[in-house]
């Protein structure tokens, strides 16, 4: 039963390898499992949960200088087929940081602007995160994990089936000592 199981495993391993080759917008080969609605659904969800936890600013002037220098980079942003509008938010904290998520979600901590002291810096900042959006990383990254634990599991399956006196072993030498704990066989 588990050699079955290991081919079936198998199987579907090289199907998703072979389905999940694209090209980025930049020319880039990818290899992508995870469709750009999932990608937008799990970012949408993702920046309602940092919106609940973070502080979000309520300085006006703030907020909209931020929303004027991310207008701009939108301008000339093409348009998603996975979401209709960006949505930014200004999270109020010291950190030197900004994000856009897949399904439109851009968050600027008030920590970059005492970084980023003009528009052309904070431009480059959300200019930058918006790339990683447009170039589909996040959805690359989803799915290189994907593989990967799926490529542990048919591992862990073959080492079972073939009875391997060292299993635990091997798997240990892969980086992933306990996993057999979380993968059923």
């Amino acid at each position: 039963m588990k050699l079955k199981s290991l081919k079936i495993y198998t199987g579907a391993a090289l199907l998703g390898v072979l389905m999940g080759c694209t090209t980025s917008p930049t020319g880039r080969s990818q290899f992508i499992l995870v469709s750009g609605s999932e990608m937008a659904s799990l970012g949408a969800q993702s920046f309602s949960q940092l919106k609940e936890k973070e502080k979000i600013s309520t300085d006006k002037k703030t907020i909209k200088y931020v929303q004027c220098v991310t207008d701009a980079i939108l301008a000339v942003t093409p348009p998603q087929a996975d979401f209709k509008k960006w949505e930014v938010v200004v999270f109020d904290s010291d950190q030197v940081n900004a994000f856009a998520l897949p399904g439109g979600k851009i968050g600027v901590y008030t920590g970059l602007l005492k970084v980023a002291k003009t528009p052309d810096q904070l431009a480059s900042v959300i200019g930058h995160e918006v790339g990683h959006v447009m170039a589909n990383h996040g959805g690359e990254r989803v799915s290189s994990s994907l593989a990967a634990n799926s490529a542990l599991q048919i591992t862990n399956i073959a080492l079972g089936a073939s009875g391997t006196a060292n299993a635990d072993l091997i798997m240990a030498g892969l980086g992933v000592a306990e996993c057999r704990r979380f993968v059923a066989v």
